[in-house]
């Protein structure tokens, strides 16, 4: 057998290896478009933190904390002076009731859930724990927030009968947040041993609460319907509809993983708010999110989209020349660029819609033409209409893509098995190979 007797009874093979290499080169512009797809993200997040920025971080909130100044021995050189230290203790009892109201901020094209939240604090003390750290001075009770610049209303600290107006922290400010409150001295003997009040805030990303307490009860509800629980602990109860979230926890001093008391300078805020509990502003798959996902099965449709073709040869007997392969390839490429630049634009099933439609009406009449009869460009356009659709499933399914997409490629894998089943491949481009014999 001479080598064009040889090339032409192995041209399905050849063919085949050139199908294979071609799928591997679309993967160079799918790794540009998932570029382009991370770089957008990066910009949905910096405009994110812009307007966290603008308008509140994520925060934590937690009952008062008594700060009390402690002798602590400081080195110098060789020498022993004895210091004082700020030091941090829980109090008895504290019950947190927050209301949280979300709505949209926007930055450009980009659109990012902000909070308000009302939180009413009420706590219990033991004065006779109290006078124990400290038996004489004003007191300086420290409330714990993540934010200060996202308070918008705080209300005076009801002790009793007194009424403390809250002060920005000027002790150990350097390494604490919060507001302070100070009891004078003299007015030890009007207070209760409980307190409340209530703050308003504004943050986002997220809302966290610190068991500053022997006892930390907290209620939240929201009108976000799709929390992430978040910090340490889960709530003991909770309840999500399609339009709210309602949850409750209740700890003890014990489940810290640090104790009473503490010198502040010692205790980094980071590790302070690693005990916090709270929710997370979870917001559901987005468009690039989406587009990603997209991408990262582009190599496999791009794949069945070549073999269809390749089979429709086959079966036809009219081999197709390289370059409708290429121009096929750089369409169904280009289809995830378009579907992420509309889904910046619309709901992502409405940019998928469109990118979709057009991406099989440009093909659809093209495979028609080139492989001869319209209805085998139809049943290209079927098969991608129906391809497209498993793709959507695929990116929008919340936890089932794994099971759905290998399922629905084992399917497509015995599907062409069936239809190859009869196929003689050496036979393919059928006359040439006859007229040898």
């Amino acid at each position: 057998m001479n080598p064009s007797n040889l090339l032409r009874r192995n041209r399905a093979t050849i063919k085949l290896l050139f199908v294979g290499v071609l799928s591997l080169i679309m993967v160079i512009p799918l790794i540009m478009i998932r570029s382009v797809v991370m770089e957008r993200q990066d910009m949905q997040l910096t405009a994110q933190n812009t307007i966290a920025n603008r308008w509140g971080g994520s925060q934590a909130v937690s009952g008062l904390v008594l700060l009390t100044r402690q002798q602590v021995e400081v080195r110098h050189d060789r020498r022993t002076e004895i210091g004082e230290e700020w030091q941090a203790n829980v109090l008895q009892e504290v019950a947190m009731d927050a209301s949280l109201t979300t709505e949209w901020r926007y930055l450009g094209i980009y659109e990012v859930p902000v909070y308000t939240a009302v939180v009413s604090i009420q706590g219990r003390i033991d004065w006779d724990q109290v006078d124990g750290l400290q038996a004489e001075g004003d007191l300086v009770f420290w409330l714990p927030l993540g934010d200060v610049r996202g308070v918008r209303e705080v209300s005076a600290l009801i002790f009793g009968e007194i009424e403390i107006p809250a002060r920005p922290l000027s002790v150990a400010a350097n390494s604490i947040t919060g507001l302070q409150f100070t009891l004078p001295e003299a007015d030890r003997v009007r207070t209760g041993d409980a307190y409340r009040l209530k703050i308003k805030l504004a943050g986002s990303n997220s809302l966290t609460f610190l068991p500053l307490a022997d006892t930390t009860r907290v209620n939240l509800q929201a009108d976000w319907p799709h929390p992430e629980f978040v910090g340490q602990f889960l709530p003991a109860e909770r309840a999500i509809t399609d339009e709210s979230t309602r949850a409750n926890w209740q700890l003890l001093g014990i489940n810290r993983p640090y104790g009473d008391h503490w010198l502040v300078k010692d205790m980094p805020v980071h590790q302070l708010n690693m005990a916090g509990f709270g929710m997370r502003l979870e917001t559901p798959v987005d468009g690039y999110q989406r587009s990603e996902r997209s991408v990262k099965y582009g190599f496999l449709f791009i794949s069945l989209t070549f073999f269809t073709l390749f089979l429709f040869e086959v079966m036809t007997g009219r081999p197709l020349h390289p370059v409708p392969y290429v121009l096929t390839g750089a369409a169904l490429t280009v289809f995830y660029l378009v579907l992420l630049a509309l889904s910046e634009y619309l709901p992502f099933y409405g940019a998928f819609l469109v990118a979709a439609a057009m991406l099989v009406l440009i093909v659809t009449p093209y495979i028609g033409a080139v492989l001869g009869k319209r209805k085998h460009g139809y049943l290209v356009g079927l098969m991608m209409a129906l391809t497209y659709a498993l793709l959507y499933i695929l990116v929008t399914a919340a936890h089932a893509a794994l099971l759905l997409g290998s399922v629905a490629l084992l399917i497509a894998i015995a599907g062409l098995m069936y239809l190859t089943r009869g196929v003689d491949w050496y036979g393919y481009g059928g006359e040439e190979d006859n007229c040898e014999g």
